[in-house]
Formats: structure tokens, sequence, C-alpha cells
């Protein structure tokens, strides 16, 4: 995994959010970082849930992804869900 020094020097791009947010500021959002990863706003959920998570440390609420990641969890999505194999992203 790579590391970045504090993870703060990055720049945001939003991407999109949640179809049935009406709108409001506080809603599960993708943001597209200059480092061809992605950063994802979400609600936090209680400490049950926490433990049943590796390594998460008290102080994340988000998470970054990286492009490769988001390319597999799209395609295993649609396979599972919709029976479509999609091809490989050309980046």
């Amino acid at each position: 995994m790579q590391s970045y020094d504090d993870g703060d020097n990055l720049s945001l791009n939003f991407y999109c959010k949640d179809p049935n947010s009406n709108q409001d500021n506080e809603c599960e959002t993708f943001y597209r970082t200059d480092r061809g990863s992605w950063l994802v706003q979400v609600k936090k959920r209680g400490p049950r849930v926490g433990a049943q998570l590796i390594g998460l440390g008290e102080d994340e609420t988000f998470g970054e992804l990286s492009e490769r990641t988001m390319n597999s969890f799209v395609r295993m999505y649609v396979r599972e869900h919709y029976g479509v194999d999609l091809p490989e992203g050309t980046g």
C-alpha cells in the first residue's frame, strides 16, 4: 500500500451522491481525488459496527479507495446484481 504524508495534501472533485438525498448536504457522497483515488463521505456508525472492522482508528470516518478497487467493486456489483460482465476499464 502506498503511503502519503498526513493524507490532507490532496484535492477533491465532487463525483456523485445518493440520488435519494433530496439535495441535502448530509448524504453519502463520492469525491474523486487528484491522485487517482476516491474519498467517500459516509454516515458514522456505532462501536458495534466499528468492532467488526480490522484496524479502524477511532478518528476514521471515511476511507480513500484506489481506482483499481473502485473498478473491481463496480464490476463485481454489476455482475452480482445484474448478471452482466463488464469489460475491464481502460483507465
